[in-house]
């Protein structure tokens, strides 16, 4: 990838809308299957199904030459269809009312722009080669690095819960694992030093979470337990990010010495 702007060309480019499509059922469909069984919570099984096509679209918009961001979306779009035919005639435990199975679609749609959008940001843009000089605090980081950190949140919290039978130990472990590897990705795939940004997301995916648990599935949050998860999300993020930044600084000196 190259410093210079990329252009959104004319058209969809069908091989990345089928590529999203496959990786989609892939991951969507292992992340739905592996949580279900364990968490007969409609709320929980959506929220990891939609956490599942962020990560999707941002794997398309990442590895895809080019802007690919409708590719992502429409990649969403059908692998979100997909899923929601494939409970209802799978005659799983825990079903969506007509009205659920179409917000659930046009969030899935909207989860997949924002996940190919990420995956842009990362991959690299217009605005790259600027970023690299700056010392200005980039908000575009810290947006990418709430959706990167939730993503992994959910994902690293919920099925090792599944595979570990639900061992508080591990799924702590893996909760600051989620946050450390978020710091480390943004770290290390923004231009310039951007250590205070993800450490920012941190504490927005945290609170996040807290609204997600208060609001969607009733499970009150103690305010010593809010406190404790906004500091574990910003100093665990800000270790991560340091950590990035570190290993991009010793690979841009690899490469101007070779």
């Amino acid at each position: 990838m190259t410093d210079g702007a990329k252009k959104q060309e004319p058209g969809l480019h069908w091989k990345w809308v089928i590529l999203s499509v496959v990786a989609g059922i892939g991951i969507v469909g292992l992340s739905y299957f592996t949580v279900a069984p364990t968490f007969h919570s409609a709320s929980i099984q959506a929220l990891v199904m939609l956490v599942a096509v962020v990560v999707t679209g941002a794997i398309n918009g990442y590895f895809s030459p080019g802007v690919t961001i409708r590719e992502a979306t429409v990649g969403g779009a059908i692998v979100a269809a997909f899923m929601l035919i494939l409970i209802y005639v799978s005659g799983a435990e825990v079903q969506y009312s007509a009205i659920e199975n179409i917000f659930l679609l046009l969030l899935g749609i909207g989860f997949s722009w924002v996940g190919g959008w990420v995956g842009e940001k990362l991959q690299g843009d217009e605005t790259s080669a600027d970023e690299k000089t700056t010392n200005a605090f980039q908000w575009k980081w810290v947006i990418a690095g709430v959706i990167v950190g939730f993503a992994l949140n959910v994902l690293f919290v919920f099925i090792p819960a599944k595979i570990f039978k639900i061992n508080l130990g591990l799924e702590l472990i893996s909760y600051l694992v989620s946050f450390v590897a978020t710091g480390f990705v943004v770290g290390y795939k923004s231009p310039g030093v951007t250590i205070l940004e993800p450490a920012a997301a941190g504490l927005v995916a945290v609170l996040l979470e807290w609204g997600f648990l208060q609001f969607m599935i009733n499970l009150p949050v103690d305010g010593t337990v809010l406190g404790a998860g906004l500091g574990i999300g910003f100093l665990f993020t800000l270790f991560g990010a340091w950590l990035g930044e570190k290993v991009q600084e010793n690979a841009e000196k690899k490469g101007a010495l070779s």
